[in-house]
């Protein structure tokens, strides 16, 4: 490269991209379901999992621990869709103990940005779960279709529901839809119908629980 026009009381910076920092987007084969499994498990357990690397208190940062530059600032910064992505991936490849942990530790960030800030923020910091950028971005809601695939629930409709495995969390959860009422605890599902008629389960097998 050569520079022309150059006084000497002149200051020239060059820089140019750097390929050190390994980002989120190298986890999406997970989600595109593009690894075998034997490769998936070791992504999903040297990586994903893996505290020194990208497994944060308040989620996937955007740049793996690894390598990042102390004024790469914008590397901590967690996406909460591209974090549901991974967790799909993690669902899909049967690691759903990971995917509800996933869920439970962005939850904490959000929440925390409600306490704090009566706010949504469009990002959250990885490491103190501070809100970043934006107010009240849409990028920053609850991820509630991840937590809800996580969680085994597919609502259907007021009168059917779609029920798998059970409630990974630690704690019950209730879940409202349109009159519809699904309590999941570790062992038992209880179905609660519009018109009061209600349905336990207590197989993990994928089920239809339909109002005839």
């Amino acid at each position: 490269m050569v520079v022309d026009g150059i006084a000497e009381e002149d200051r020239v910076i060059l820089t140019s991209v750097g390929y050190i920092n390994q980002d989120i987007s190298l986890l999406f084969p997970l989600w595109a379901g593009v690894p075998a499994r034997e490769r998936a498990t070791l992504l999903v357990e040297h990586t994903v999992t893996n505290p020194n690397r990208f497994w944060r208190l308040y989620g996937i940062p955007a740049c793996a621990e690894e390598n990042q530059l102390p004024e790469a600032e914008s590397c901590q910064s967690v996406h909460v869709a591209w974090n549901a992505m991974v967790g799909e991936g993690l669902l899909a490849y049967g690691y759903r103990t990971q995917a509800a942990e996933l869920v439970t530790r962005l939850m904490a960030a959000i929440v925390r940005s409600l306490k704090q800030e009566n706010a949504f923020r469009k990002y959250y910091h990885a490491g103190t779960g501070q809100g970043i950028g934006e107010w009240n971005d849409l990028n920053g809601l609850a991820p509630l279709g991840l937590f809800l695939d996580t969680l085994g629930v597919r609502l259907i409709s007021p009168r059917q529901v779609a029920l798998t495995g059970f409630n990974p969390y630690p704690w019950p959860v209730t879940v409202k839809y349109r009159g519809l009422t699904v309590l999941r605890q570790p062992e038992k599902t209880t179905v609660i119908f519009p018109d009061g008629q209600a349905v336990s389960v207590d197989d993990p097998s994928p089920c239809l629980v339909t109002l005839e």
